[in-house]
């Protein structure tokens, strides 16, 4: 069904345009602000050094990707922000392009820029995430093969269904909630049916089967490796089932509203002020109802996975290749039942929203934090004492991405990995107040067989996150003789 709105505003001929410019921008200001790197980031910096068939807990597609830019760009802030807005860049494309199939420009394209009232899309995104920046990508696509899939029922589009589904589960094990929903969904209204019960669909499964089999076969033999992660759920035992499984269904209710409540709140007041004073009942779109359908079959089956798996523990950011779709669904019911004011209102927001996220940035990055910590100042500090250092073991991927950053003539070294460097002479470098050195790389040395056979004064050094912060930073690094 076409909702036709009045007086479409300027940029509806130009949605695309728009979030292309935006997100290049945003690529010019990460690379003008950037000095150190995220979690995420520099967990990128070691991972994307070679291509494995996987990484540990997080599946290879976007090291895989992020391995060709830094190729092609260098180990830079550049090739890592590039890719993420890349990624961004084509979920509001693939959206806007789905929603044009079914309503017209201007309602599309609002319905797309919803996405920045999510602040794990519109905030979080730019921050910090990753893995789950494309898996929304690939979550996105996926549903606009579906879209067409649907109506066409095209050998290549079943072909195309299956390498989606197949690149998204390489991009987030999560992903994969969102096209067992789309499945259900589809079987479940007549007039979907038909394409989910034509026999091409096969050609999905066997594309995505093939696809996945190297993956898959190495997650079982890396089993450890894959799990290392795992306690983060707080997965509770057997013994306390029924009081995990109500802690976890309301950390999941609790994660769902925290994920969607901005939209949620500005879209009921916008619909008390600026509602139309006579509407006129109209039945929604087979469309429409496919997509409300999917959200609530996808929360179903998350919410079967915390019950069955005893999972209490539900991170917001972790609903967001199958949640990002509440926004826009939530739009398409508002929108046609809001006044022309009202919809330049939520435009107006959404640009106001937009600029906020520029603005925040630089500020961010001026506080304390982990994009801000002074890791120029404490590499240079570590070449300066010990200058004949090849090989650096440190306590975790974020020191090591920053490390490898700054100084790639360092083996970085974290427990877990990269074992088979770990001999003869090391420095070792560890973050905070601790004067030995910490637990995990000793049991990471006592697991390896390792023993320190000497080993010299430890050294800590502190520095100002920034000119104009008082917080200092402390790094601790030694250097030791491994046999």
């Amino acid at each position: 069904m076409q909702n036709s709105l009045a007086h479409p505003t300027r940029i509806n001929n130009h949605w695309p345009l728009f979030f292309i410019i935006y997100f290049t921008l945003q690529i010019l200001l990460r690379v003008s602000i950037g000095k150190g790197l995220g979690i995420d980031e520099a967990e990128l910096m070691l991972t994307a050094q070679t291509l494995k068939w996987g990484y540990g807990a997080q599946p290879p597609l976007y090291s895989w990707l992020q391995h060709g830019l830094f190729a092609l760009f260098g180990e830079t802030i550049f090739a890592l922000s590039l890719l993420k807005n890349s990624f961004l860049c084509l979920t509001y494309l693939a959206l806007y392009r789905t929603l044009r199939g079914y309503y017209n420009r201007e309602t599309a394209g609002i319905a797309a820029v919803s996405l920045l009232l999510l602040p794990q899309i519109g905030w979080e995104s730019q921050r910090a995430l990753s893995h789950s920046v494309l898996a929304t990508t690939m979550a996105s696509i996926t549903l606009l093969i579906f879209s067409r899939l649907i109506i066409q029922r095209n050998l290549w589009l079943y072909l195309l269904f299956g390498i989606a589904v197949a690149l998204g589960v390489l991009s987030k094990f999560n992903y994969v909630i969102l096209p067992i929903a789309l499945l259900i969904s589809a079987l479940s209204l007549r007039s979907t049916r038909g394409a989910i019960l034509h026999p091409r669909i096969f050609l999905s499964v066997i594309t995505t089967s093939v696809l996945l089999f190297m993956p898959i076969r190495w997650m079982i033999n890396h089993q450890t490796y894959v799990l290392e992660t795992v306690n983060k759920f707080n997965i509770q035992a057997e013994t306390v089932k029924l009081l995990s499984a109500l802690t976890g269904a309301l950390s999941l209710l609790k994660a769902s509203f925290l994920f969607s409540a901005i939209p949620l709140i500005f879209l009921i007041v916008l619909y008390f002020r600026y509602h139309k004073k006579n509407q006129t009942a109209a039945g929604e779109s087979p469309f429409f109802q496919l997509l409300i359908r999917t959200i609530i079959t996808a929360f179903l089956l998350i919410l079967m996975i915390v019950l069955c798996s005893g999972t209490t523990n539900i991170k917001d950011r972790w609903l967001q290749p199958i949640l990002f779709l509440a926004a826009p669904a939530m739009v398409l019911w508002v929108l046609p039942k809001l006044s022309e004011l009202g919809r330049h209102r939520f435009i107006q927001t959404v640009g106001l929203v937009a600029l906020l996220i520029f603005i925040a940035q630089p500020i961010h990055d001026l506080q304390p934090s982990r994009r801000s910590t002074p890791f120029p100042a404490i590499v240079s500090a570590i070449a300066a004492r010990y200058p004949e250092a090849k090989t650096v073991f440190v306590k975790n991927k974020w020191i090591g991405g920053n490390f490898r950053y700054l100084n790639k003539n360092w083996v970085i070294i974290i427990p877990g990995k990269n074992s088979a460097a770990l001999k003869g002479e090391v420095v070792f470098a560890w973050p905070n107040q601790q004067t030995n050195l910490p637990w995990v790389m000793t049991k990471y040395l006592k697991v390896q067989n390792k023993k320190i056979t000497a080993i010299d004064p430890i050294t800590a050094v502190k520095f100002a996150y920034s000119t104009k912060s008082e917080s200092l930073f402390t790094m601790n690094f030694t250097a030791a003789r491994l046999k």
